[in-house]
């Protein structure tokens, strides 16, 4: 697939589908982001992959502690949305009318989270604790390609609070260790043929973001 196509068919995808994602394919995306820029060449990642049975323990887990109406407490803390810039105050208000607009796809659109968007894998991305700024810099390089790699696969990818808002079940299921920080969770699979894994938010204009100054004489 041309690198174009790639990009322009990356989305979250919120759906997927029953079939399984190979191993080759797990470890084909891994290799392909190891690519990512990295300060230093310290490639500060670890990947955890969650397939099968693991999965499915910590879908139970996570579902278990929805029930119970237990919040999340994920690594990397989280803050209001009112905290945000305005901009991206404005982002999200117009996702918010986007998903309103879906009707009653819009009930799937919470309620896919609690069940990890049915996910057939996930891949669990840390980096150590106390880790410096520009690892954080690393890992969303590192994750983005992980991501881009699925598509390339003919898979769909979201990355997702939802994956790591219980970092105490995924620690104890992949045996991941106090010492490493539970970064993000990437889920994976076949998209579904739904308007729920079809939908994608609109970006924003590249001159809205972009500024070239111009050079005077």
């Amino acid at each position: 697939m041309e690198f174009k196509q790639v990009v322009a068919q990356r989305h979250s995808v919120r759906d997927f589908t029953e079939q399984p994602v190979s191993r080759q394919d797990l470890v084909d995306i891994v290799r392909t982001a190891q690519r990512a820029p990295s300060w230093v060449n310290s490639q500060p990642w670890r990947v955890y992959a969650a397939t099968g049975a693991t999965l499915a323990t910590i879908k139970e887990r996570f579902a278990q502690k929805a029930a119970a109406g237990e919040k999340g407490n994920s690594d990397f803390p989280v803050m209001s949305r009112t905290q945000w810039s305005p901009a991206a105050q404005a982002n999200m208000a117009a996702l918010s009318g986007r998903i309103e607009a879906l009707g009653e796809t819009a009930q799937d659109f919470a309620a896919s989270q609690t069940r990890l968007f049915n996910a057939q894998a996930a891949l669990y991305v840390t980096i150590p604790k106390d880790s410096p700024l520009w690892s954080i810099h690393d890992l969303g390089a590192f994750s983005m390609l992980l991501a881009l790699a699925a598509v390339d696969k003919g898979l769909g990818a979201i990355n997702a609070y939802s994956l790591v808002h219980h970092p105490d079940v995924v620690r104890e299921v992949m045996g991941i260790s106090e010492d490493e920080t539970l970064a993000v969770g990437i889920a994976l699979g076949h998209p579904a043929d739904s308007d729920l894994a079809a939908f994608a938010p609109t970006r924003m204009d590249v001159d809205t973001i972009l500024t070239i100054p111009t050079v005077k004489d």
